[in-house]
């Protein structure tokens, strides 16, 4: 991260947080363009050649110039909507740098990406195959196809993000998977071209990753002895990022023990895709929010601040632990308190029984922001998204205004 603290100023790439806090308002977004181009240079310049390519999960998030910045840099695209195909054409992406996972895809959603030619569209069941299949014959159209498997691999993260356990929602079980690839690969207009998994987000040891890669490897035989050959290995994404000192591999030691694994597994003919989100642009953004009161109670002392669970949601939803720090150095006493927004809700907290030395009208940065905040932000409560700002080249700029009263209702229509 690239806080800094001198001579009682905290700053971000050598920004004062007060300086762009009185200039664009609190609550705001603030995102380094230096932090997201070194994390994904990192594991580019392990895990990246003709064969293996980085590819920027679009719902970590999905704010164009971020897009922009990572194409710039050689990434592709892992997109989950036709909003989010919608953002990364927008910002010039080729096509065929595109891969479109999900378990939802509609008839229209299959059939613009068959149109627009994007490279893979990653199948999570039998009957969105049977859907590809019919639409693809209308169109007279190969669509080209990834089967989703879940190797039922628990990475240890949370229950919500452990994606690639056979309870989920996404992905084909082991058990029904060989139906699927037969069926692909009979189909006239369905180009089978790979196999895809992804086991779950914010992983903190290798272990998980390497187990996912020799499951897939023993499929892969299993396929060939079915005379089923593929060209495309997708395998997701999920290293997690530090959020509370926990020590996480760096992207430098997954991309070296990926192609270990790869290369152990005899995979090396393959085409290999990463997606990753969290671990680009996560710890390069930071929520700014104000100070509106301190309530002290017997029982508990509540730091209410402007920003709430509209705009970062992650400790209401999964209890996750984001960093809060106090911009105002001085020598106000230390308080055990909850940090909570204005949100009508008992679960809008933003950090709860954390030691700051506060007052009222001080700026606190709330670190980690980069991934699956704004991305999930709301308007609950009537409550205006706020701006978000990037730092780069010694500026601040900003990248998405912050929404007025009338954005809220402008597409109601009073009857």
């Amino acid at each position: 991260m690239n806080i800094k603290h001198r001579n009682g100023i905290y700053t971000i790439d050598s920004i004062s947080v007060k300086e762009i806090a009185e200039k664009f308002g609190t609550p705001c977004f603030v995102y380094s363009d230096l932090s997201i181009s070194r994390n994904f240079e990192e594991i580019r310049d392990v895990f990246s050649d003709d064969k293996k390519s980085i590819y920027y999960s679009v719902k970590a998030n999905s704010s164009l110039s971020i897009l922009k910045l990572l194409s710039s840099l050689g990434s592709g695209f892992d997109i989950v909507s036709m909003g989010e195909l919608d953002r990364v054409i927008k910002i010039g992406a080729d096509p065929k740098k595109i891969v479109y996972s999900g378990v939802g895809k509609s008839e229209k959603d299959i059939k613009r990406s068959i149109e627009l030619g994007i490279y893979c569209i990653n199948v999570e069941s039998f009957s969105e195959l049977e859907r590809i299949k019919k639409i693809a014959s209308e169109l007279k159209i190969k669509a080209p196809v990834a089967i989703r498997v879940n190797p039922n691999i628990d990475p240890g993260s949370h229950e919500y993000i452990s994606t690639g356990l056979e309870s989920t929602k996404f992905g084909i079980n082991l058990k029904n998977m060989m139906d699927a690839f037969i069926y692909a690969d009979e189909a006239e207009y369905i180009d089978l071209i790979g196999i895809d998994y992804h086991i779950g987000s914010q992983i903190e040891t290798l272990d998980p990753f390497i187990e996912a890669v020799s499951s897939v490897a023993k499929i892969i035989k299993e396929l060939k002895k079915k005379d089923i050959n593929l060209e495309l290995i997708d395998m997701g994404g999920g290293l997690g990022i530090d959020y509370e000192g926990n020590k996480v591999p760096s992207m430098k030691e997954y991309g070296n023990a990926l192609i270990k694994a790869i290369k152990d597994n005899n995979l090396e003919e393959y085409k290999i895709i990463l997606e990753l989100g969290r671990s680009i642009v996560g710890n390069a953004g930071y929520l700014l929010t104000k100070v509106e009161y301190i309530k002290r109670d017997s029982e508990k002392n509540y730091v209410i601040v402007d920003a709430g669970m509209d705009n970062l949601i992650r400790p209401a939803l999964y209890g996750a632990w984001h960093n809060i720090i106090c911009a105002s150095i001085d020598s106000n006493e230390e308080i055990l308190c909850d940090v909570v927004g204005p949100v009508c809700e008992c679960a809008d907290f933003l950090g709860k029984d954390r030691k700051l030395s506060v007052s009222q009208d001080d700026i606190l940065i709330i670190t980690s922001c980069g991934a699956y905040a704004s991305s999930m932000a709301s308007n609950y409560n009537s409550r205006p998204k706020p701006p978000e700002v990037m730092i780069k080249n010694s500026e601040v700029k900003l990248i998405s205004n912050k929404e007025s009263i009338e954005d809220l209702f402008s597409r109601e229509i009073i009857i």
